[in-house]
């Protein structure tokens, strides 16, 4: 009876330490919602009136939010939740942009699309999620905070000027000490 009671008290110990672990280890998490911008500035002057493809390139850097660069070392996942887009200084009025994405430039794996969005100045309106995209990116954003991201579709016209600032909506979960 004694050894019953004896292993029961073992394995109630073992198998407490075990789980504890995990327990104490998700006890010190912190997870905190950020906005990472990314802007891009277009400028295409070529006069095309039958349209035209478009491409540019720009650094998401999650590193230039303060709770980011707080945690840099110590953060484990980032979850990409959403993104959003504003237009703004259109110049000429008129012009749609067709075929919109936003990709992964180092893979081309698309992060969010934009069907056929008339250029014209607006705010905060949400991108078409890919899941692929949204968890491909957050994955990649781990190892130095930052990842180049292309933009790319088709102008139905130039020349056209505006500026386009995205918002990427993100949740981080870091280890707090």
């Amino acid at each position: 009876m004694k050894t019953k009671a004896l292993l029961s008290i073992l394995l109630l110990i073992v198998f407490g330490t075990f789980s504890s672990c995990e327990i104490f280890d998700k006890a010190d998490d912190v997870s905190f919602d950020v906005t990472i911008p990314l802007n891009f500035t277009i400028n295409e002057t070529v006069n095309n009136p039958s349209g035209a493809s478009y491409a540019d390139v720009e650094l998401l850097d999650a590193n230039a939010n303060s709770e980011v660069a707080k945690y840099a070392n110590k953060i484990k996942e980032f979850k990409v939740n959403k993104i959003t887009y504003t237009i703004s200084s259109v110049n000429p009025a008129g012009v749609t942009f067709n075929s919109g994405s936003i990709v992964v430039s180092s893979t081309g794996t698309t992060i969010a699309t934009a069907g056929n969005v008339s250029v014209a100045s607006v705010s905060d309106v949400e991108l078409s999620a890919n899941t692929a995209g949204f968890n491909e990116l957050a994955e990649r954003l781990l190892d130095d905070k930052k990842e180049e991201i292309k933009l790319q579709g088709t102008f139905t016209k130039t020349p056209i000027a505006f500026t386009l600032a995205c918002k990427f909506y993100v949740t981080i979960t870091a280890n707090a000490l």
